[in-house]
């Protein structure tokens, strides 16, 4: 059944009207927007500018609160549009919106012919930033906890499959060192060999390889990043 339109504006749904008539508005009444009642008015955060550490800070804060379905959006599609400095506020938020990330191993690998999209939210608006920020996700690995390096292996994976220039095996070894710094966690090995599709060189190839031949999980996962990355190989760009 069709949604009307008051449920869509109960989940926030603002109209191009309502969102113009806050695009002029001082920075002080749009604080005022992202916190009101009414999540139409919240969604007002399309009007932010991601580029400030104090919008990023207030958009991060609201989303971890907020319930209403495109108000959420609207607050991670403004994020999207941040800089380096906007992703640096968003990777202590890994794995702390929402409870759609994985907890345990699933059960089979994705039928997509792509990288999936991330389940957890700040992953899945990172994996959308400029490629500017991947440099940020590599450091991550070395610093991060456990739950932060999990949910940004899923956003260095969506970024490096649609963007060739980063799947250079520089960029794989630092994903590939995971396997021995992480060796005890199954989430992040499994997704590493995930994350290791988006990358045709040698180095993957050659760990995805010694995997592959295990009839579990991992070796499902590990043949299906072949797949892919043979794919991505016979693929101009």
């Amino acid at each position: 059944m069709k949604s009307t339109r008051s449920q869509l504006k109960n989940r926030g749904m603002a109209s191009p009207e309502e969102i113009a008539a806050c695009a002029s508005l001082p920075w002080e009444q749009l604080v005022e927007e992202l916190r009101s009642p009414d999540p139409c008015r919240r969604t007002a955060a399309r009007c932010m500018d991601p580029k400030s550490k104090a919008a990023a800070v207030l958009l991060l804060e609201q989303l971890a609160q907020e319930k209403c379905l495109y108000t959420r959006l609207a607050i991670c599609e403004t994020l999207e549009k941040g800089t380096e400095e906007t992703a640096e506020k968003m990777l202590p938020w890994l794995g702390r919106i929402g409870n759609n990330q994985y907890k345990a191993l699933p059960d089979k690998v994705s039928a997509k012919k792509s990288f999936p999209l991330p389940r957890d939210l700040i992953a899945r608006s990172l994996a959308r930033m400029d490629m500017a920020v991947f440099p940020l996700l590599l450091q991550l690995f070395k610093t991060g906890s456990e739950q932060q390096i999990s949910e940004a292996l899923d956003a260095a994976g969506f970024m490096a499959f649609y963007h060739p220039a980063l799947a250079v095996g520089e960029n794989a070894e630092r994903i590939l060192h995971l396997l021995h710094s992480h060796s005890g966690s199954e989430i992040i090995v499994w997704k590493v060999l995930l994350c290791l599709s988006a990358f045709p060189v040698p180095e993957a190839v050659r760990v995805l390889e010694g995997y592959a031949v295990r009839d579990d999980i991992f070796g499902k996962e590990a043949q299906r990043s072949l797949h892919l990355v043979e794919r991505k190989a016979f693929t101009p760009h």
